[in-house]
């Protein structure tokens, strides 16, 4: 990588902690009822230290071994943590947040968050190059699985954030390695972005959870 590739990838993690510290501020808490699990908060607190490791990464001019492994650590995190973490949010908030219409909510809840340790402990065990797509290929279908577990909740509860998530994460996931290759950027680069955006639906798709929660009580 040059050395204008990792200032530009350096910045990049800059502005991630950025939008990190604004939406670790306002992520809305639970208000007049007992909330869901702080799914939403751990996960952004592991992509503030994924930025955090991507600045000392990318600004150091010889990163040693340990501290790229940590960082490729927090990173597959980042990749394969945020929507199954979400869905564990709206999934496991209180009962008066979601209808009746959606059966096994509790089950989905405990489940979906699952898959991210599924996709977690794939790619770390075939991560050499001759398996890696094995990897890749599981980490896609995790998060088509949750994309899918997200619409489902999302339609439910007629949240707009969280359906304009799926189509921007998803969208993301397929197109941001076509645009790295085309224009080569470094991927780490655009998908720090990528994930400044996730950081603002997310926390906005919690917020409408915690509104209508408020609405039911009241």
């Amino acid at each position: 990588m040059s050395q204008l590739s990792s200032i530009a990838t350096c910045f990049g993690h800059v502005v991630l902690a950025a939008v990190t510290g604004w939406s670790l501020k306002y992520l809305p808490g639970p208000t007049g009822a007992p909330g869901g699990p702080p799914a939403v908060w751990l996960m952004l607190w592991c992509l503030l230290a994924y930025s955090a490791l991507g600045i000392v990464r990318y600004s150091h001019p010889q990163p040693g071994k340990a501290l790229r492994l940590l960082y490729d650590q927090a990173a597959l995190v980042a990749r394969v943590g945020p929507l199954p973490l979400l869905n564990a949010q709206l999934y496991l908030e209180p009962e008066q947040t979601l209808g009746p219409a959606l059966p096994y909510r509790t089950a989905l809840g405990y489940a979906l968050p699952l898959t991210a340790l599924v996709a977690y402990g794939v790619c770390n065990v075939l991560r050499d190059l001759n398996r890696r797509h094995i990897g890749e290929h599981t980490a896609t279908g995790v998060l088509l699985l949750n994309a899918a577990g997200l619409t489902l909740v999302a339609s439910s509860t007629d949240n707009y954030w969280a359906m304009g998530l799926v189509v921007s994460y998803v969208s993301k996931h397929f197109l941001l390695p076509v645009l790295a290759e085309r224009y080569r950027i470094p991927p780490a680069l655009l998908y720090t972005y990528g994930l400044c955006f996730y950081e603002i639906f997310a926390v906005n798709a919690v917020a409408d959870v915690r509104a209508a929660t408020i609405s039911v009580i009241m």
